[in-house]
Formats: C-alpha cells, sequence, structure tokens
C-alpha cells in the first residue's frame, strides 16, 4: 500500500481552493452547531425521551463524520479512491456487475475504510500499517450489518446483476 501514497502537497493553495476548503467545512461546522443548538433548546423545554436523544446524537456524529472526511480528504485525497479499489478487490467483483445492493454495500464499506484510515493517521497511524485484510474485514462487516441490510430499501432491493451471496437469500 505504501506506493499508493500520493505526494506530500506543497505551494500554495489558490483562491478558488482556499474558498472552496472553507466553504466545505464552514457548512459542516454550521451544520453541527445547528444540531447542538435543537439539542440545546430540547432540554430547556424539559424534553426526556431518548428516541429524541438518540436522532440528535445520530445526526450530530454524522456531522463528525462529515467533519473527518473534510479535514482529513483534501490532505490525503487518493485514499478514498483507494479504499473503494480495495473494497472492490476484496469483492472480487465490480460494484456495477453485482447490482445495485452491491454497489450499495461497496459505497458503504469504501466510506468506512477510508474513515477508519483518516482516523488513523489523525491517531498516527498511516494506511499502510493497518493489517493487509483490513478491506476485507470492512467489508464482510457491512455485508452482515442488521442496521443496513434490515432497512426497508435494501429489503426490498432487486439485484438485477450476478448472484446473490448465501446470506442474503430468503431461503439460507
Amino acid at each position: 500500500m505504501t506506493e499508493q501514497r500520493g505526494p506530500r502537497r506543497e505551494g500554495e493553495l489558490t483562491d478558488e481552493q482556499a474558498a472552496l476548503l472553507l466553504q466545505s467545512f464552514t457548512e459542516t461546522v454550521n451544520e453541527a452547531g445547528q444540531i447542538a443548538e435543537m439539542l440545546s433548546k430540547y432540554v430547556a423545554a424539559g424534553g426526556r425521551d431518548w428516541e429524541t436523544y438518540e436522532r440528535l446524537l445520530d445526526h450530530w456524529a454524522r456531522q463528525g463524520l462529515k467533519m473527518v472526511h473534510a479535514g482529513r480528504g483534501p490532505l490525503r485525497p487518493e485514499l478514498a479512491q483507494l479504499s473503494a479499489k480495495q473494497i472492490e478487490q476484496s469483492a472480487g467483483t465490480t460494484a456495477r456487475e453485482g447490482g445495485m445492493r452491491e454497489h450499495l454495500h461497496q459505497t458503504v464499506a469504501a466510506a468506512v475504510l477510508s474513515t477508519v484510515w483518516f482516523a488513523g493517521e489523525h491517531h498516527l497511524i498511516k494506511a499502510e500499517d493497518w493489517p493487509e485484510d483490513l478491506p476485507d474485514v470492512v467489508l464482510t462487516a457491512v455485508r452482515q450489518a442488521p442496521g443496513i441490510n434490515d432497512d426497508p430499501m435494501m429489503r426490498n432491493l432487486r439485484d438485477t446483476g450476478g448472484p446473490v451471496p448465501p446470506t442474503f437469500r430468503n431461503d439460507g
């Protein structure tokens, strides 16, 4: 994986690049702030049901992941493409060949893998320092995750691509 690492960026950003980075990060931070404001209002109004807290905290966590990608992505843009390539290799098929379910599983798995790499690099674990089977582990976890697979959209999805893996058949 070492050969996949892109060169360290040097020089200066263009005005457009700097503005785009600022805009992307500002939008994410503002959205996180709006969620915090909603949570604050809910607490002040006496709201205590766990379902509402769970939704707000879930949205807040998603904004946190967006911040990770907004902050690390420009530093290592090749990791998003590398994660998609590694997941596709682990799957043994392209998302296009595998149908819509495979496409969704690979897309989610690639996002999880790049998030692991981004967070790892933030904590000084480079992508090449993770185990070689990490893409396989991530794809397997996504394919077996009840949350994504029990979603009504996924349950009703009819693939037109290759054979459906045994874990997703109604008979097995």
